[in-house]
């Protein structure tokens, strides 16, 4: 589908049900949300094209013919390859040497090409994502025990955005960036990744720098990180489509004992 605008500015995401773009440049990929396929588009052919003539772009309105018989009108195109055309009104531009210029209305027959599932394609991102995620480590301080009133420091090693080119099964690039959410147990969560203890940030002179807690009471606490991996994949650079997030845990049982007092002489 070859999409345009007279200004780059005014680029268009979205419109009648699909996904699409109005930036001056062609598109062979549209994302159907409503279906949850990727359409490819082979071809369009507007009412102002003639053969050695001038070239137009065509930004789609709607699925219409000039008198507005939608459900007809998308059988009136000529037939390609033998399949039917669908028939939109589109605002077409005339390209000249010095850019697109408005030229008026006209109706555009699309036709479609084949279509790929979007958990196909979703299904090929995570395969390539989940060779490159790093497995997350619960780190803390104090390391083996820890004591009840004594904040217990816990930290992972952060995982850098992902971004993944690809062109089969469509064209685009992935992009996937990590959350950290922590189960601390006795209902005490975070939010993060944490920092790694260090001596030169105590947690009585650094409230806030660490990410972790103080338990009240002794026992066995199991602790468990959640890194969840929030995925995009970008169609030809325009159209952004989420997909289902990659979820990957990591746990530690922290033991808390209760400090006894020592009389010293």
């Amino acid at each position: 589908m070859n999409v345009a605008s007279p200004q780059a500015a005014e680029c268009v995401r979205s419109y009648d049900g699909s996904s699409a773009s109005t930036c001056q440049q062609t598109l062979e990929w549209s994302y159907d949300q409503a279906a949850r396929v990727l359409r490819e588009n082979i071809e369009q052919k507007g009412s102002l094209d003639r053969p050695g003539g001038p070239i137009y772009r065509y930004r789609k309105q709607n699925r219409c013919d000039n008198q507005g018989l939608c459900g007809a009108s998308a059988f009136t195109c000529p037939r390609v390859n033998g399949q039917n055309g669908f028939r939109y009104i589109a605002v077409a531009y005339l390209e000249t040497p010095n850019g697109l210029q408005l030229a008026g209305a006209a109706s555009v027959c699309e036709y479609l090409g084949r279509t790929v599932p979007l958990a196909d394609v979703e299904a090929a991102v995570h395969e390539a994502i989940s060779k490159r995620i790093p497995t997350p480590t619960v780190t803390s301080a104090p390391p083996g025990k820890s004591l009840v009133n004594l904040f217990t420091i816990y930290s992972t090693t952060p995982a850098p955005e992902q971004a993944i080119t690809f062109t089969t099964p469509v064209p685009g690039e992935l992009r996937a960036t990590p959350e950290y959410t922590w189960n601390f147990d006795d209902g005490r969560t975070g939010n993060g990744p944490g920092t790694p203890f260090t001596e030169t940030h105590l947690p009585s002179r650094s409230p806030g720098y660490y990410l972790g807690t103080t338990y009240t009471t002794p026992g066995t606490k199991h602790v468990t990180l959640t890194v969840t991996w929030r995925v995009t994949f970008r169609l030809e650079g325009v159209t952004d489509i989420p997909l289902t997030p990659i979820t990957m845990t990591a746990t530690e049982d922290k033991q808390v004992a209760t400090a006894r007092a020592v009389l010293v002489n």
